[in-house]
């Protein structure tokens, strides 16, 4: 069940990936960011639950970045 969860999580951030790389959303987008918040937490419980303390690290500042251009975009409406 553990690594169904992180598949969540990696789908996510990959998908993002591809949508934006394929051109069908923006990077500055807020599903692209969304989806890079939602991917990042869910990888940051998936990574603390296997006590791979680097990739907790990773994935927090990810989610971080995700975070604050979404609260840009927020701010910015």
């Amino acid at each position: 069940m553990l690594h169904a969860f992180g598949s969540v999580g990696l789908v996510m951030l990959l998908g993002a990936y591809y949508l934006v790389s394929a051109g069908r959303i923006e990077s500055r987008s807020r599903l692209y960011q969304a989806m890079n918040l939602a991917g990042g937490v869910i990888l940051i419980g998936y990574s603390y639950a296997l006590e791979a303390w680097a990739t907790v690290v990773l994935n927090a500042v990810w989610a971080t970045i995700a975070a604050v251009a979404l609260a840009r975009a927020a701010r910015a409406r």
